[in-house]
């Protein structure tokens, strides 16, 4: 299992460094671990971009019932953060379980208004969410984001934006993969498709899907 750095993902076969992979622990499918190396590696590295100790800092992750954000709740609670985690209705029931300690209903409810002073912003949205998010960071708080590459540019004054971009790590690819196996890391499949399903999956997951990560299969 590896992560691919964006290409080859839909493709029967390819070619890539041997040193990008991981042994796949047995007790997974091979559904099982497709599901993991981006979604948990970008997960993982994005709450190390704000290079300080979690333990006891406010961390708030938007979208958090999706494939990144769903790992990246788990990793901010084990490592003794209080967890703000925005999701749709549909989802808030997902984020809890997964250990947030504050689950909030974009659909229902203003983040702005239930979170503030923030140390660490995972954002996995962009937009409007991210213009909205420099309210509740704290001042000497970090906003990170996977989905806005001018987040540095689009950081008022006084406030801290980082683009994120992942970088591999086999070691930490391994640990991952045997915490899933061993059953203390959650990965969670929100549905498999067929080739033929792709065009549609990728719009659903752009737009909107239940909790984790949309796997290709090409054998189905």
């Amino acid at each position: 299992m590896a992560a691919l750095g964006g290409l080859g993902a839909y493709a029967d076969h390819l070619l890539i460094n041997a040193e990008k992979l991981v042994k796949t622990p047995a007790v997974l499918s091979d559904i099982d671990a497709a599901a993991v190396p981006v979604a948990a590696m970008t997960a993982w590295q994005v709450l190390q971009v704000a290079d300080f100790n979690l333990r006891g800092r406010r961390v708030l992750i938007h979208g958090a019932a999706g494939g990144v954000g769903s790992f990246a709740v788990q990793f901010a609670k084990t490592a003794g953060a209080t967890v703000y985690a925005t999701a749709s209705t549909k989802s808030v029931a997902h984020v809890q379980a997964l250990g947030a300690d504050e689950a909030i209903d974009y659909q229902k409810q203003n983040f702005e208004v239930l979170a503030s002073d923030i140390d660490l912003i995972v954002d996995l949205v962009g937009g409007q969410v991210l213009d909205k998010s420099w309210s509740v960071l704290s001042p000497s708080g970090v906003l990170a984001s996977i989905a806005a590459t001018d987040v540095v540019s689009r950081a008022p004054a006084g406030r801290h934006g980082i683009w994120l971009s992942v970088k591999p790590d086999t070691a930490r690819l391994a640990t991952i993969a045997q915490e899933i196996a061993d059953g203390s890391l959650r990965s969670t499949i929100a549905e498999m498709v067929g080739f033929d399903d792709l065009a549609s999956a990728i719009e659903r997951n752009r737009t909107g899907h239940a909790p984790g990560k949309i796997v290709l299969d090409l054998t189905r």
